[in-house]
């Protein structure tokens, strides 16, 4: 029996794992159906209700974005 160094090992076991994802590669197909059926009907957002909508209930005015950029100084 001839030893082998441990470089010589790696060096077969990757050339190996190269072979493997080959052939592995090789035999996968790629599935070009794409046919779901029906397409799914898109539901309306939930509004948030306003103050006017909730009888008796004090809500927070609406957060305005700011007009100008937030700098520091």
């Amino acid at each position: 029996m001839s030893e082998k160094t441990v470089r010589e090992a790696e060096k077969e076991l990757k050339a190996a794992r190269i072979r493997e994802k080959a052939i592995h590669d090789n035999n996968v197909t790629k599935n070009r159906d794409f046919t779901l059926g029906i397409p799914m009907a898109k539901e309306p957002r939930n509004r948030r209700p306003s103050s006017g909508d909730v009888p008796n209930a004090i809500t927070l005015p609406k957060k305005s974005k700011p007009t100008k950029e937030n700098i520091p100084y």
